[in-house]
C-alpha cells in the first residue's frame, strides 16, 4: 500500500495535518489512528461491520492504557463493553475513530473545512463530532480498545491538562455562539442530556478549585494529587484560552450556528 507523509513545517497544528491527510485519500472511508497507540489486528474490520450495521456516520472507541497515572483517572470513568449507538460523548477520541468519507466532504463543503483549524492543539475531534451531530450524524460506540503507549509523569499530565483546558475554552467559544441546541457531550459548561443549558459556573469552579473529591477511586494516593492538580491547571488553561480569545478574531466560527442540515439514513447528506 502507498504510504503519503504530510509534513506540518510551519507548525500549523494537528487539524491542518488531518485535513492534509484528508485532502490526499481516495477511500470511502477514513480511519485515524495516534502514533502513539496500536489497533487491535482486527481494529479496522470491526470499525467498518460496526458502521455497515448501524448504517452510520462514525464508528469509534477508546484506549486502554498502559502508563499506570493515565490508567487510574481513565478508570474514573467506566465504559461500555458492548457495541451501541452513541447518544452522545462515547466517540469522538480521534485515536480510534473511522468516518464515511462523504460525511467529512459535507463538512468540508459547508464550513469551508473538516477539522476546525482555529484548534491548534487539543478538542479539534469534540468539535467536528458536534458539527456531525448537528447534522444528525449516526455515531456507533465500539469496545475495541487501542493500547495508548503514552507515558505520563506527573509533570507531563499537568502540563498536558493546562493545554487541554485551552481547548475547552476554544470550544466554549463556538458552543456560546452556536444557536441549535446541540452539544457534543455532556458538560458543566454548556449541557446536560445532550441538550444545551446556561454554564453551570458554581458547581464547575468548586469541583475544578476545590475538588473534585475522588480519593477513593484511585489506589495509589499519588495518582489522586497528581489528577487533582491536573484539574487545577485545567481551570487555568480554560482562564487562560478565554482571556486570549477574548480579544482574538472570531472568524473562524461565525459560520457554524446556522449551517448545519439534519437529513436522513447516516445524517450527513445535504
Amino acid at each position: 500500500d502507498e504510504v503519503i507523509v504530510v509534513l506540518d513545517r510551519e507548525r500549523r497544528g494537528v487539524a491542518w495535518g488531518r485535513n492534509e491527510g484528508i485532502a490526499r485519500s481516495t477511500g470511502d472511508v477514513i480511519a485515524f489512528a495516534d502514533d502513539d497507540g496500536i489497533p487491535p489486528r482486527d481494529w479496522l474490520e470491526r470499525l467498518v461491520s460496526a458502521l455497515d450495521r448501524h448504517d452510520a456516520a462514525v464508528a469509534g472507541g477508546t484506549f486502554q492504557e498502559t502508563d499506570p497515572l493515565l490508567d487510574a483517572i481513565r478508570r474514573r470513568t467506566p465504559l461500555p463493553t458492548m457495541e451501541q449507538l452513541d447518544p452522545g460523548g462515547l466517540v469522538g477520541n480521534t485515536g480510534n475513530i473511522l468516518f464515511r468519507r462523504e460525511c467529512l466532504m459535507v463538512c468540508e463543503r459547508t464550513d469551508g473545512y473538516v477539522f476546525n483549524p482555529a484548534f491548534t492543539g487539543a478538542g479539534e475531534d469534540w468539535e467536528l463530532i458536534w458539527r456531525l451531530r448537528k447534522r444528525g450524524a449516526r455515531m456507533v460506540y465500539v469496545p475495541n480498545p487501542v493500547t495508548h503507549l503514552r507515558r505520563a509523569t506527573g509533570v507531563q499530565h499537568v502540563r498536558h491538562a493546562f493545554q487541554r483546558g485551552i481547548a475547552i475554552a476554544t470550544l466554549f467559544r463556538v458552543m456560546r455562539a452556536d444557536t441549535s441546541g446541540v452539544v457534543p457531550q455532556d458538560s458543566l459548561l454548556w449541557g446536560a442530556d445532550g441538550k444545551k443549558t446556561n454554564p453551570r459556573w458554581m458547581t464547575a469552579v468548586w469541583l475544578k478549585l476545590v475538588g473534585p473529591f475522588a480519593r477513593k477511586e484511585f489506589h495509589d494516593a499519588r495518582h489522586f494529587w497528581w489528577f487533582w492538580l491536573g484539574e487545577k491547571f485545567q481551570a487555568a488553561g480554560f482562564l487562560w484560552g478565554m482571556w486570549r480569545g477574548a480579544w482574538a478574531s472570531s472568524g473562524p466560527h461565525r459560520s457554524q450556528g446556522s449551517r448545519s442540515t439534519a437529513a436522513s439514513g447516516t445524517g450527513c447528506r445535504p
